[in-house]
C-alpha cells in the first residue's frame, strides 16, 4: 500500500527519520485477535452515548459530587450487566489526583524519552509554527511548553484533572497562558468542538485506552482533525484495547509512521508505539 505526500510532508518526514518511510500495514495483518479487542472494536453501540450521558453527568464527575436516586442505582446495574452501556466513570481517578494525591501532576513535569520522541514526530509533521495543535490529556502542560518553546502559539489542551491544569499555569506561566486550556473529559470535550478544526492531534498514554468504547473517541478525533494524529500508547493493553489502526482507516485516516516497539530506542515501556495517521482523502 502507498501514499500519496506533498513536498513538505516529505520534508517534514525526513526532518523525523532521515528518510520518508511509509509504513505496509500487511506485515501487522497477523496481529492476534483478542476478545477484548473485537468487543471494544466491534461490538459496541455508540450512538447510545448521547442518550444516555448528560452534561449533568460530566458536572458531577468534575465537580465530584455523588449522584444518587433510583436513575443512578439502574444505570449502575446496566453498566455491570452490559458491557457495551455508556460511562464515564473511568476518568474518577484522574479527576481526583492533584498536588499531594495520587495520581499527581508532579510526576509528569520533565520530558522523559517518550515525550521527545512525540515531540518531535508532532513538529516533523506539523505545517510550520503556525500549526493548530491539541494536546489530549495535557497533564501540567509539559508537552504543550515544549511546543511553545519552539514557536508554536496556536495551542490547546483537556485535561480531566484540574490540579494538574493549575500546576501548569503556575509552573510554566507563558504556555498556560498562551494555550487554551478547558477542564473537561475528553466525551464532551472532543463533541464540542468543530469539524477539522486542529492541524495536529497527539496524545501521550495512557489516555485514549481509557476511554471506555461506548464512546466513538476515534470518529471525534478523526472529525476534529485536518491532517495528522499523533499517538504514543500502548496497542494491546490497559482498560480498553482495540484495533487502532482498523479504526482510524475506516475513518479516513491511514498510517504513514510507526516506530514498534518504541522502547527499542531507549529505556522506554517496550509494548508502546508511536503511531503516526494522516488524513488521505479518497
Amino acid at each position: 500500500m502507498t501514499f500519496q505526500q506533498n513536498p513538505s510532508e516529505i520534508a517534514a518526514s525526513r526532518r523525523y527519520r532521515q528518510k520518508p518511510r511509509i509504513v505496509d500495514l500487511s506485515q501487522f495483518v497477523g496481529e492476534q485477535c483478542g476478545w477484548e479487542k473485537f468487543c471494544n472494536t466491534f461490538l459496541q453501540a455508540p450512538w447510545l452515548f448521547s442518550l444516555v450521558i448528560r452534561d449533568k453527568d460530566f458536572d458531577d464527575l468534575l465537580a465530584r459530587r455523588q449522584p444518587w436516586g433510583r436513575f443512578w442505582v439502574l444505570r449502575v446495574a446496566l453498566e455491570k450487566s452490559l458491557w457495551f452501556w455508556p460511562r464515564i466513570l473511568e476518568a474518577d481517578r484522574w479527576i481526583q489526583g492533584g498536588e499531594g494525591l495520587r495520581p499527581t501532576p508532579h510526576n509528569y513535569l520533565t520530558l522523559d524519552p517518550s515525550s521527545e520522541l512525540l515531540l518531535d514526530a508532532v513538529m516533523a509533521y506539523a505545517a510550520g509554527t503556525e500549526a493548530a495543535i491539541l494536546d489530549l490529556g495535557c497533564n501540567c502542560g509539559r508537552h504543550l511548553n515544549a511546543l511553545y518553546q519552539a514557536g508554536y502559539r496556536d495551542l490547546t489542551g483537556v485535561d480531566a484533572m484540574a490540579g494538574a491544569l493549575d500546576v501548569f499555569r503556575r509552573e510554566f506561566t507563558d504556555a498556560a497562558a498562551c494555550s487554551k486550556l478547558s477542564h473537561d473529559l475528553f466525551q464532551r470535550f472532543l463533541s464540542r468542538q468543530q469539524d477539522r478544526s486542529y492541524d495536529i492531534v497527539y496524545s501521550h498514554g495512557a489516555t485514549l485506552e481509557l476511554v471506555h468504547p461506548s464512546f466513538d473517541i476515534v470518529r471525534h478525533i478523526c472529525r476534529i482533525t485536518r491532517r495528522h494524529v499523533v499517538l504514543f500508547l500502548n496497542e494491546h493493553a490497559h482498560a480498553y484495547p482495540r484495533f487502532w489502526i482498523y479504526e482510524f482507516r475506516r475513518r479516513g485516516f491511514y498510517l504513514v509512521d510507526a516506530l514498534r516497539p518504541a522502547g527499542q530506542l531507549s529505556s522506554m515501556d517496550l509494548a508502546a508505539s508511536l503511531l503516526v495517521f494522516q488524513r488521505i482523502e479518497r
